[in-house]
């Protein structure tokens, strides 16, 4: 199956990732692409895609940088992202408390409490400024996991990757 546009590319999110189409199309548009289009546009938004599952969320990507963007797109997807934590949690034979302490972001730093995890998971809609660290943590989750899928497709369809990188090299 040959995706080549961006809408064709949600749609194979929504049904791989385990997220809602609301929260596939938050990250794109998050990213600062459109729900919709193909060739270069399409292009740039799989390199993100691919960067981000390569080198994780922390390498920096447009609307995943700043506190108020991360805290913003976490609380409206806040349900999908806990119900999608809870689920993987559950795939790994693990509770959700560990798993998220378990996130290589808390390598060298220390590990959140539970009750903190469990106020920014399942709180209420006030922003708890003690909660920042894992907000962010969780938009990240978020655009990784998203990025992963994305990464799969591409090692599925080498042609698309190859396609893709040539593109790219004879625009330069």
């Amino acid at each position: 199956m040959k995706i080549s546009n961006i809408k064709a590319m949600r749609k194979y999110l929504y049904q791989n990732s385990g997220f809602t189409r609301k929260t596939v199309n938050s990250v794109i548009k998050a990213l600062g692409y459109p729900l919709n289009g193909s060739g270069g546009t399409f292009n740039e938004l799989s390199s993100e895609f691919e960067n981000c599952a390569l080198h994780g969320a922390d390498a920096g990507f447009g609307g995943f940088i700043y506190y108020y963007e991360t805290i913003k797109f976490f609380k409206t997807n806040q349900k999908d992202i806990a119900n999608h934590l809870e689920n993987s949690a559950n795939e790994l034979g693990i509770d959700i408390f560990t798993m998220v302490q378990g996130f290589g972001v808390f390598r060298n730093s220390e590990k959140p409490i539970v009750n903190h995890i469990g106020k920014a998971l399942w709180g209420n809609s006030k922003i708890q400024p003690e909660l920042t660290s894992l907000y962010n943590v969780f938009a990240w989750y978020d655009l990784e996991e998203v990025s992963r899928t994305w990464y799969s497709y591409l090692e599925d369809n080498k042609h698309i990757h190859t396609q893709g990188v040539d593109e790219l090299c004879c625009t330069l």
